[in-house]
């Protein structure tokens, strides 16, 4: 090993050229693979519990309206009824959700873009029979998830929430200027849940008209509707009477951006997912927990690859920055092979030590780049609210195998070039 590293020494220029293509291959692998690594486990975590239920949407909702007026619509709780009666269907739960802090055009800290999951309250029917067949607890850091005995100001936080703003249990968190009191700290999953807060429907349904001009007004207009009596109602213009008629139906129950269904046991969740189809299919769009893994299969096939592209660049820049190095060094060298099989040298040890050489050579390259991906990826961590880098043990250890690898395969044919020449002809350079 000293003579390896002796080597390596005696040619200091083209060595630390060679090591620097390696590191730059081996920081890209490391900074696209860690962030790779997270979002393939926020896309796992969601993956498990999207395929635990059947998603019920609102018809004409979308990605790009979804939770909002003037896009989408919302499910009645007289549709979650008729939709809890259909053959199969075990449990229905109405759901509603919008972002933690309201987006002000005038402040740009509001409007700033971050990474991953962004902050949310979720709002939960905690009065519901449903449960998630893949998740239906969340391990606690402290205190405990919510239940029906709770008050209604009371919320469970994520652990990337509690973090952020430094909250314990007993704290009270001002949301959208209502005052909560938190109650329990869900443990680090590092998938959605982090950046949760998670309260009764009743109070998330009452910040999510609060924050949404039609609905806001929908709602002033039925209160002020269910205040007028009958005699009062009869007494005004057909057209107004109309318009306070249609306001009188808004119903806060009927604010539901979205509902998860639970089947029985023995049932088929597609076979159910489509008896809720043709059935309700004027009035909400199914997805059932199978058409929703494959597409979230095709998402994670997309960062899969990010991995893929990072470790090929890896390969190209270091293996051949290796092979160059190698040969050039075996040029160089040749009267020293020469001597060396002349005093009884195997081929077997020529090939051993050329090749050991180059993956030394691939190992203190991977080191150094991953050395710096690790050290960039913690600061950006340290920038954002939520990590976008996941720094496992398992992934950095094989980080640097795979660099080591790398330079042994490419070291493995200038190393047979080197075991294969014959002592006279070296010798005669001497």
């Amino acid at each position: 090993m000293k003579e390896i590293f002796r080597n390596m020494w005696r040619r200091k220029m083209r060595t630390i050229l060679t090591v620097f293509g390696i590191a730059i291959g081996i920081f890209a692998f490391t900074v696209m693979g860690s962030m790779s690594l997270k979002i393939n486990k926020m896309i796992s975590g969601g993956k498990r519990y999207i395929t635990g239920q059947i998603t019920i949407m609102p018809k004409g909702s979308s990605a790009d309206t979804y939770g909002m007026m003037g896009g989408a619509s919302f499910l009645a709780l007289d549709t979650l009824n008729k939709i809890a009666e259909v053959d199969g269907v075990k449990a229905v739960t109405g759901g509603v959700s919008l972002a933690l802090k309201e987006v002000d055009l005038n402040d740009p800290e509001s409007q700033s873009m971050s990474f991953g999951m962004p902050a949310t309250i979720e709002g939960m029917d905690l009065n519901s029979a449903f449960e998630n067949r893949n998740w239906n607890t969340i391990d606690m850091k402290e205190g405990h998830m919510i239940t029906q005995d709770d008050p209604d100001t009371a919320i469970t936080i994520g652990y990337t929430i509690a973090g952020d703003n430094n909250l314990k249990t007993g704290d009270t968190f001002q949301i959208r200027g209502t005052d909560f009191q938190v109650v329990g700290i869900a443990d680090q999953t590092l998938t959605g849940p982090d950046q949760y807060v998670f309260m009764g429907i009743t109070k998330a349904r009452e910040l999510l008209v609060e924050a949404t001009p039609f609905l806001k007004s929908l709602k002033e207009r039925a209160d002020e509707a269910g205040s007028l009596s009958e005699a009062a109602l009869a007494a005004l213009p057909e057209a107004t009477r109309k318009e306070i008629t249609e306001a009188k139906a808004f119903k806060m129950e009927d604010v539901n951006q979205m509902a998860a269904v639970s089947w029985e046991d023995g049932q088929d969740s597609d076979v159910v997912a489509n008896r809720i189809k043709d059935q309700f299919k004027d009035e909400a769009v199914v997805l059932s927990p199978k058409m929703l893994g494959e597409q979230i299969d095709k998402a994670s096939a997309i960062f899969n690859t990010m991995i893929l592209g990072s470790a090929l660049i890896a390969l190209i820049v270091g293996g051949f920055s290796i092979i160059n190095t190698m040969i050039m060094s075996i040029s160089e060298r040749t009267k020293e092979i020469g001597i060396k099989k002349a005093l009884g040298a195997s081929r077997k040890a020529i090939a051993y030590e050329y090749t050991l050489e180059a993956g030394v050579i691939g190992l203190i390259g991977g080191c150094i780049g991953m050395g710096f991906g690790v050290l960039l990826a913690s600061i950006l961590n340290s920038k954002t609210s939520a990590e976008i880098f996941m720094l496992s043990l398992n992934f950095l250890g094989g980080v640097v195998a795979f660099s080591f690898v790398l330079g042994i395969i490419a070291g493995i044919i200038p190393a047979i070039k080197a075991s294969r020449m014959k002592a006279v002809d070296a010798i005669r350079e001497l």
